[in-house]
C-alpha cells in the first residue's frame, strides 16, 4: 500500500500559522545573552529542540546546503518553563 505524500505530512508535527520563522543569526540577537549561533546549533544537534517545533529545515528539496529556521514563539515559550520542569 503506497502512503501519499498527504498522509506523510500529517505524521510530523505542523508549525502554527502566528510562527515567527527567523535564521539562526536573527535568533541569536533577538534571544540574547546565552544563545549564540554555537549554542543554537548545539541546542538542536542534542535534541533539546525539536524539528518541526522549534526549528526546521527550509532547504530545497534538491539543495545539500541545509537552511534552518528558529521558531522564537515556541523557544520563548519552552524559556518561561523553568530548567527542572523540562
Amino acid at each position: 500500500m503506497k502512503t501519499t505524500t498527504k498522509a506523510k505530512l500529517k505524521q510530523f508535527p505542523r508549525i502554527p500559522d502566528n510562527a515567527e520563522l527567523v535564521d539562526i543569526n536573527q535568533a541569536s540577537q533577538a534571544l540574547g545573552k546565552g544563545y549564540s549561533r554555537r549554542s543554537i546549533y548545539r541546542r538542536i544537534k542534542s535534541g533539546e529542540w525539536v524539528e518541526g517545533i522549534h526549528w526546521i529545515d527550509d532547504r530545497a528539496r534538491d539543495s545539500a546546503k541545509a537552511i534552518i529556521k528558529i521558531n522564537l514563539t515556541a523557544v520563548n515559550e519552552l524559556r518561561a518553563v523553568p530548567a527542572a520542569y523540562r
